[in-house]
């Protein structure tokens, strides 16, 4: 299993910008909050793989009537997140659900409509973090059984404009800091010198500088224009403007934070399309970082598109 009752919590409360947070009681409140009220996204950000038969596989696919359903089968595993077993409980062998009850003891008396008695955590916020020039990517949590289907959970730090990329990026599961929620101060990006475009490719960048006294004069314009969108959105908020629509003034340098949950076979997909030399310089340190942490296998060549 990948996950924990607080995992749960944290792929919520990332929404808020408090994933960093452990309130037990509270954290309970908002799992129980969340579960009736049918907010299921952060749900998947814990995966179970039990051993099963390609026949136990297809009479599940078979027997929930849901048709937003997902099961995956490697071959020797059956792979379903949180969402949904929760919509499979009936179907689902004893033995996991037992598992589930001692490793998502808060969660499962929950659903279950019993007294919570206890509560399991995450062991760290991240188990390996790594700094890129414009934000961070650590790793949360890992489950690998040599399968396709390994599962990885991260968080990233980065600009708006890396994150719309990586959201391409849709055999995952994430959940992302939302300023309707929050009003701090945002951070921005600002890199270190504007990189030419690039002849040849329309959509890429060169690693070198426009001309000077260009460079500087532009990027001095770049600080500027962050700083005085910072200062009148914040005066916006001041002034009681809903935080859904201040938002909208803020550029795509600024930093969001998001929590993604990736099985291997999508997870080498990115690495493999990011680390490539057209990708943008920005995306593509992160691509370098997770690969370096978990490696690549190369189970996206088994996918044509």
């Amino acid at each position: 299993m990948l996950g924990s009752d607080q995992r749960i919590v944290r792929a919520a409360r990332v929404s808020f910008a408090k994933d960093e947070l452990l309130d037990v009681s509270r954290d309970v409140k908002l799992i129980k909050y969340l579960l009736e009220h049918r907010h299921s996204s952060p749900f998947e950000h814990v995966v179970v793989a039990f051993e099963g038969t390609e026949d136990l596989w297809l009479e599940l696919l078979r027997k929930v009537r849901n048709p937003t359903f997902q099961a995956y089968y490697d071959g020797k595993f059956v792979w379903l997140n949180l969402r949904n077993i929760i919509n499979a409980l009936e179907y689902m062998p004893s033995a996991v659900l037992n598992t589930l009850r001692e490793k998502l003891p808060a969660t499962f008396a929950l659903i279950e409509g019993k007294e919570v008695k206890d509560y399991s955590t995450d062991q760290a916020y991240a188990k390996e973090r790594v700094e890129t020039s414009c934000g961070f990517v650590a790793l949360v949590d890992k489950l690998e059984l040599n399968s396709m289907m390994d599962y990885y959970t991260f968080v990233v730090e980065c600009p708006l404009f890396t994150a719309r990329q990586w959201f391409r990026h849709r055999f995952g599961s994430y959940n992302e800091v939302s300023r309707r929620y929050v009003s701090y101060e945002p951070d921005f990006y600002i890199p270190p010198y504007l990189r030419k475009q690039a002849q040849h490719n329309k959509q890429a960048s060169l690693e070198e500088p426009v001309e000077e006294p260009v460079n500087s004069a532009f990027l001095e314009k770049v600080r500027f224009y962050t700083q005085e969108l910072k200062r009148f959105y914040s005066q916006m908020i001041e002034k009681g403007v809903a935080k859904e629509l201040a938002r909208g003034i803020l550029p795509q340098l600024m930093k969001t934070r998001f929590y993604w949950t990736v099985p291997r076979i999508s997870l080498d997909n990115f690495i493999a399309l990011r680390t490539q030399e057209h990708a943008q310089k920005e995306i593509r340190e992160f691509a370098d970082a997770i690969k370096n942490m978990v490696g690549y296998r190369g189970w996206d060549k088994v996918m044509r598109l």
